[in-house]
Parts: C-alpha cells; structure tokens; sequence
C-alpha cells in the first residue's frame, strides 16, 4: 500500500525555511526510513520546491519535489494518475488536500494517525527490551496489500 506524504505541511516547515534549515527535513525523512526498513510498504513524500541539498533519500522512501507545482498540485496529480487510487493512503495535516485526495478515490489520514500506526511499526531502538505486542492481523493485512482471510 503506498503512502503518500505532504512533506513540508507535516515538519510545518517552508520550502525556503528547509533551505536555511534542512535538519527537520531529514530528521523526518529519517524516521520514515526506519518505518520503511524491512516492509513492502511504498513511503513517497512530496516536498515543495526544488532539492534543498543532494543526499540521497533513506533506503524505501522516495522523494519528489514539486517545482514549478505546490506539493498539494503534484500529490493531487499523482492521486489522479494512479490506476489504483483507492490503494493510495494521503498523509496530511491539510484538511483540504485531505478531502480533495478522497474525492480524488485515495484514502487520507493526518499525521497523528499515521503516527500512532508509525509507533507500532518502528523496530525497537538499540538496547531498548522487546516488548510483546498483540498481533493486530487485520491491520498488518492492510499495511501489507494482503487479504485479511488468507492469514486467519
């Protein structure tokens, strides 16, 4: 299942602030990485306009910058050009974006929800205890594109 996020609307950061300042940037950028580590879940982020720096995005995330466009235009378009968009899952703060990417076919969450998803996926960090999870295998089925019915 791909996820699409709105870069520079979750760090809530310009695209010209992310010039004099790119950290926050990769600091998110990072985090999905670690999300992204070892799943088949597609992570695409859009960012207004043109790269801030030339480093290469973490291993499972793709970055696309949105110039002459807004991100919101080419994340819209994206929705529009997918053959699937009903696989697509928006990540937003933007209502508005949120609601056009629906109407569009995509589903759309904002980041606290995707955040609170993002806890239970992250691997534990170095020395911290395993702790024992309930499998959820509905929502793995949905992460992974797979039939919840096959795994029962």
């Amino acid at each position: 299942m791909p996820f699409i996020f709105d870069g520079n609307n979750i760090i809530g950061q310009s695209a010209a602030q992310a010039r004099a300042d790119p950290a926050p940037r990769r600091a998110f950028l990072d985090l999905l990485g670690r999300c992204a580590a070892g799943r088949r879940a597609k992570l695409i982020v859009f960012f207004d306009g043109d790269p801030a720096e030339r480093t290469l995005p973490p291993r499972g995330v793709q970055v696309r910058y949105s110039a002459p466009l807004s991100s919101d235009q080419a994340i819209l378009d994206a929705v529009a050009g997918a053959r699937r968009p009903a696989e697509l899952v928006v990540v937003t703060n933007d209502r508005a974006l949120a609601t056009r990417c629906r109407h569009a076919g995509a589903r759309a969450m904002d980041w606290s929800e995707f955040a609170s998803r993002l806890a239970r996926w992250l691997p534990p960090s170095p020395g911290e205890p395993l702790k024992e999870k309930p499998v959820d295998l509905d929502e793995w089925a949905e992460f992974f594109g797979l039939d919840p019915d096959k795994l029962k």
